[in-house]
């Protein structure tokens, strides 16, 4: 483990309402119980695995019943970390990047004067620079918020003195009644890449999203808000962003959900992703001491 051990992070004073638990295989979790909600994140990954309100009967976020919870594996549920690259890379092998497969810091938990948890955390050094494959000096923190709604932050900064390429993903999972009763709007009128096409470049639609089969798409030159609408569980989730965009809107469907380990093949019809990106045509270059903050609220 890279960082702290279970037993030192326990052995810690944290605010009232943060406590720090052996979870899922045998990893360290933060459980959040303030007066707006109950949370849990994950170091694996540096994630929040789920969010719910005092007043909600569902909680926000979709976490598969057969997510891996090992080191060197990306967990299938919550809103994974996807760093220093998003999905395939030409240069790098392995899929959306190193950082949602390792054990964070836990740099700090704090509660402010109107009850809202924060959690700070950090991509450790050495996962950075012992990397063989991501040549560049950086940092990676982030800051998640839990309280009448839920933020995270994401900020890379490049320590070293050449520029670093960048794409990355905040890929949210979002639990939904039902699939066939969900529709997203904010993307109408956004260009997209077809992943199901080869990453074909489509003009925008027009049109409110819907889901009939497998979706898979890049959504390029995206400004203002991203509305979830799920008819079966009556709640609209408005995904508010900075620092990003483009969007990426992603159901695995029934074959795809059959074909993964760690997905059960019904849970398809129970969720939808929906992550704040720096992807596509979105791509980034950082410059030397150049920091990039993407940032993501979740209100509804």
């Amino acid at each position: 483990m890279n960082n702290a051990s279970l037993e030192v992070l326990q052995s810690k004073q944290y605010p009232a309402g943060v406590t720090i638990v052996s979870g899922r295989g045998g990893l360290p979790e933060i459980h959040i119980d303030n007066r707006f909600c109950k949370a849990e994140i994950a170091l694996l990954g540096g994630q929040i695995l789920h969010y719910q309100r005092i007043e909600d009967r569902e909680p926000l976020l979709f976490c598969s019943e057969q997510a891996f919870f090992q080191l060197g594996k990306g967990i299938k549920g919550g809103a994974p970390i996807c760093w220093p690259w998003f999905g395939q890379s030409d240069q790098w092998s392995g899929a959306h990047g190193f950082a949602r497969s390792a054990i964070w810091n836990l740099d700090a938990a704090l509660i402010d004067e109107c009850g809202v948890t924060q959690i700070d955390m950090s991509l450790p050094a050495d996962i950075i620079e012992q990397n063989s494959q991501w040549p560049f000096q950086a940092a990676l923190k982030t800051s998640i918020r839990v309280g009448k709604w839920l933020s995270i932050e994401l900020t890379t900064e490049n320590l070293g003195a050449e520029p670093i390429p960048l794409t990355q993903a905040l890929h949210t999972y979002f639990k939904v009644g039902d699939i066939n009763q969900v529709s997203i709007s904010g993307l109408e009128q956004s260009a997209y890449l077809d992943n199901l096409e080869g990453l074909s470049r489509n003009p925008a639609t027009g049109e409110a999203i819907s889901f009939a089969g497998e979706f898979d798409r890049i959504y390029d030159q995206v400004s203002g808000a991203i509305t979830i609408t799920d008819a079966c569980f009556d709640r609209t989730i408005t995904i508010e962003t900075e620092g990003s965009g483009s969007a990426i809107v992603w159901n695995p469907w029934v074959d795809k959900a059959r074909a993964m380990a760690d997905f059960a093949e019904h849970e398809y019809q129970h969720m939808v992703c929906v992550e704040t990106a720096n992807a596509g045509d979105d791509k980034r270059l950082l410059d030397a001491g150049e920091k990039h903050a993407l940032a993501v609220s979740y209100k509804f």
